[in-house]
């Protein structure tokens, strides 16, 4: 039986997906992890299976690095031995953490996978080359994302920030962005980046995650990465590629919401009753893997490079204001990417029966928060508590900026209740196009959003 930790990141070369990569080799390299111990106070018959098994130092973890570009990737990659090596170096000589520590280091293994999601090709042909390598993966975590941002509009926050400063900075408005803009592939840029090109990644390597029971005797996770912008801001008949909506970001992260959330529910009932009969290969038919939503908080990354701020030294004033707004009560800032990694990092390693359901009570209840005037759950909960849709596990700090994990409930989009399920349909038909056209088959002609 194996006990290697094989994780997949997409976007692990910069900004969160950076910071998992460094966390998890932190956290993997001490004998005690603490973001692998149970967080949340709720009964699962007397806490069984929830303290996290102890791993031995040699088990090893491979980290796939999932990148766009090799060159920055292999920087990062030699960035985080480095990190690793200062962290080992801090731990005092002669102890039982430090040997654990070194005995860990001869077991880590950062790989470099070319991956470019932009490109349905690029993502199918990443698949093939993992399962050629790798007999299994433990992890997936679907972190990278882009937005096309044509610029932020200053005066607007200012005016924005000082009327609402903690909504402003949890659900800004001021981030402009472009729509109609297409890949190579003729669909929807950011849809097809953020959301679809992850999808056809999990199918291309589902053969490897329901591998990783076999050889591990643990089920494999599969962590989308979504957002605190996450927002049903689209028409999901004639605009479900996000390619008309201003706000095709924010969209798009809600609809990771909808897919992971429909594929978490179609786990459970084959689970239970079986493979379903729609898409049945689209899901673990006995529970091999699981999905969870995970979501970064408020941090500094590359994301805020494409807004064009023509300010100098603004990053720094943006740190200002995010720091004025956790100490305001915000608890979603998060000052640093190691920082915001502790939600996707807590929920990969922590033992399975740990993990809340949208059925435990965990969350803040959605009917007692505030929303901008401008979101579109703004007096939307007013008569009463929603029907709601799934967990989104989030980094979050106290007043001293200490991280914790939180949970953020979803609501069901009432107007649109079976969303998921729609969409999910629809990305599998687009995917066995694709499939079909790298495949030799001919007539996949124009593969946009209103000919599936």
């Amino acid at each position: 039986m194996y006990n290697e930790l094989v994780i997949v990141v997409t976007g692990a070369n910069g900004g969160v997906g950076f910071g998992i990569c460094h966390r998890l080799l932190v956290q993997l390299s001490s004998l005690h992890p603490s973001d692998a111990q149970p967080h949340f106070n709720f009964r699962r018959d007397k806490a069984l299976g929830m303290k996290a098994a102890q791993r031995s130092p040699d088990a090893g973890v491979t980290i796939i690095m999932a990148c766009r570009d090799p060159k920055r990737a292999q920087d990062a990659r030699d960035k985080l031995y480095g990190l690793l090596d200062e962290h080992i170096a801090k731990i005092e000589p002669g102890t039982e953490e430090r040997l654990y520590a070194v005995a860990f280091r001869k077991s880590v293994r950062l790989d470099v996978e070319k991956l470019d999601l932009s490109s349905v090709k690029s993502v199918l042909d990443f698949g093939k080359a993992v399962c050629q390598k790798y007999e299994y993966i433990s992890h997936l975590i679907l972190n990278a994302g882009t937005a096309t941002y044509s610029h932020f509009d200053i005066l607007g926050f200012l005016y924005d920030v000082l009327q609402h400063p903690i909504h402003t900075v949890e659900h800004p408005r001021r981030n402009i962005q472009v729509n109609g803009v297409l890949s190579n592939d003729n669909l929807g840029y950011t849809w097809q980046c953020n959301v679809f090109g992850h999808y056809v990644l999990y199918r291309s390597v589902q053969p490897l995650l329901l591998a990783c029971v076999r050889k591990t005797n643990a089920p494999a996770r599969v962590l989308w990465m979504s957002s605190l912008d996450a927002e049903p801001t689209f028409d999901p008949k004639e605009d479900w590629q996000l390619t008309r909506t201003k706000n095709s970001y924010n969209a798009s992260k809600y609809q990771i919401d909808l897919i992971c959330a429909e594929l978490g529910r179609r786990t459970l009932q084959a689970m239970c009753d079986g493979p379903t009969s729609s898409s049945p290969d689209v899901v673990a038919p006995c529970g091999e893997f699981h999905h969870y939503i995970v979501s970064p908080g408020i941090t500094p990354s590359n994301m805020s490079a494409l807004l064009n701020i023509p300010i100098p030294g603004w990053r720094y004033l943006m740190l200002a204001v995010f720091y004025i707004v956790r100490f305001l009560g915000s608890p979603h800032v998060l000052a640093t990417l190691y920082g915001a990694a502790i939600a996707a990092v807590h929920i990969a390693l922590v033992p399975l029966r740990a993990i809340p359901t949208v059925n435990d009570a965990v969350h803040a209840p959605l009917e007692e928060t505030s929303w901008p005037k401008w979101h579109s759950y703004c007096d939307k909960f007013t008569s009463g508590p929603p029907r709601l849709l799934a967990l989104r596990f989030g980094a979050e700090t106290d007043w001293w900026g200490r991280e914790r994990i939180g949970a953020v409930a979803i609501p069901v989009w009432e107007e649109h209740p079976d969303l998921g399920e729609t969409l999910l349909e629809k990305y599998e038909r687009l995917y066995q196009l694709f499939l079909h056209a790298e495949g030799g088959i001919s007539g996949l002609g124009d593969v946009k959003g209103r000919t599936i």
